[in-house]
């Protein structure tokens, strides 16, 4: 049988778990209890890791104990074949009770560079492979991340910027749990702080390069119009021209789609107000946004032709207006294409990728050509075809948003080539 477990006193919250361990033929008994709720959920989480079983978990309050706050409790049970399996248990209990020490304290400084849930997961993820966050603290804690920011100078970071606001979450977190890892190892090694400092500065620069949060803010503008693309594609493919409430229906989305690209236009210009070297990022998807008002406007016209205004699109018409949307779809597709390419261009990029880069923005270059000549063939056989003058001027203008969309594109693409080659070096 085990023992109950105590509340803690003071900064040591490990010490319930040693006093309340106890051992029986078959399983082992850990009571263990916890002021601080994130905390009491780490090494639970830990625990679980070994193999425990948690139960009786539960908030209590007791009277002339920890002034009268709450605290977290729970039983965590370990089945023990033998004496051995008992003793390989407890050590591994033990490395893990060291990482409590001093962990809210690590908490709340990581939390100076990404939110509460991801302060807690750096923190775990730091303990899995065994480095913890002591090391960190040892060496300066958050001291050691700012110093780095600040060396990288105002082109990256500002005064008040939190680290995963400017790197993005996901790359703050893997960034951070880095530093964690070689602060550990350079303190166990007796290396100098100085050294851990330039260490630090080294990765954070690392992590610049390889981010892609400018290119994901393109990329993610281009999946919307990509989706535009593809909705006014499909609906000639099914006849949406013919359906009024189908019609309808994908004209809410494409408004939809569209405020969405608007939302990342003023996210990039609020980024290129504060740092400079979005200027030209922010320049690039500002053209781009043309794109998805066309399309949009390309879905608009189309619901209002699928309100009574179709007469003479059978036939002819019908195969004419697919092919241009057929070519606006290709071309968009090649820029999505150019655009992936262009996010991992840099001075070691091969000649392949450089070749592949540059044949997609070709790809868009002709499309546009080609558009243009499908764009006079719709006129022709509009001409030919239909009579009715609301039905002729909606077709007319949707035909001529669908053309227009690709002016865009390619307006964006020599954009793209432009700071592309920039950024590699060169001149255009």
């Amino acid at each position: 049988m085990s023992r109950p477990g105590w509340a803690e006193h003071g900064r040591n919250p490990f010490l319930s778990a040693l006093r309340a361990a106890s051992v029986s033929e078959r399983e082992e008994d850990v009571n263990y209890s916890d002021l601080h709720r994130q905390r009491f959920a780490f090494f639970r989480a830990m625990l679980v890791e070994l193999g425990a079983d948690w139960s009786g978990l539960e908030t209590r309050t007791t009277a002339g104990l920890n002034a009268g706050e709450a605290y977290h409790v729970g039983t965590a049970t370990f089945a023990c074949r033998d004496e051995l399996g008992l003793q390989r248990m407890l050590e591994d209990i033990g490395a893990r009770i060291v990482f409590l020490i001093d962990w809210n304290r690590a908490r709340k400084r990581l939390q100076q560079f990404v939110d509460k849930s991801d302060a807690v997961t750096v923190l775990a993820e730091a303990a899995k492979c065994g480095a913890g966050h002591m090391g960190w603290l040892a060496a300066g804690g958050e001291r050691l991340i700012y110093t780095a920011m600040q060396a990288l100078g105002a082109d990256y970071f500002h005064v008040g910027d939190r680290l995963d606001q400017v790197i993005g979450a996901t790359q703050a977190r893997a960034f951070l749990i880095e530093v964690l890892k070689l602060a550990s190892q350079a303190m166990r090694q007796r290396q100098p702080v100085a050294l851990i400092e330039d260490e630090t500065r080294l990765l954070l620069v690392r992590y610049l390069l390889r981010r892609r949060d400018e290119f994901d803010l393109l990329a993610e503008h281009a999946a919307y119009c990509h989706e535009l693309a593809m909705g006014v594609r499909d609906a000639l493919v099914h006849g949406r021209q013919y359906d009024r409430k189908a019609a309808l229906g994908l004209a809410e989305r494409a408004k939809e789609w569209e405020r969405q690209a608007d939302l990342l236009v003023m996210r990039s210009r609020r980024r290129a107000e504060r740092h400079p070297r979005w200027d030209p990022f922010s320049r690039l998807i500002e053209r781009a946004d043309d794109v998805a008002d066309f399309l949009e406007e390309a879905i608009f016209l189309l619901s209002l032709i699928a309100d009574g205004h179709h007469r003479g699109w059978q036939g002819e018409v019908q195969q004419a207006m697919q092919r241009l949307a057929d070519g606006v779809l290709a071309a968009m597709q090649d820029q999505v294409r150019a655009l992936a390419v262009a996010s991992t261009l840099n001075e070691q990029s091969s000649g392949t990728d450089h070749e592949e880069f540059v044949a997609a923005l070709w790809r868009v270059l002709n499309a546009e050509r080609q558009c243009d000549g499908l764009l006079r063939e719709v006129r022709r056989v509009l001409a030919e075809h239909v009579s009715d003058c609301a039905t002729l001027s909606l077709s007319t203008d949707f035909a001529n948003a669908l053309e227009q969309s690709t002016d865009a594109l390619l307006a964006t693409g020599y954009g793209l080539r432009k700071l592309s080659f920039n950024r590699l070096g060169g001149e255009i």
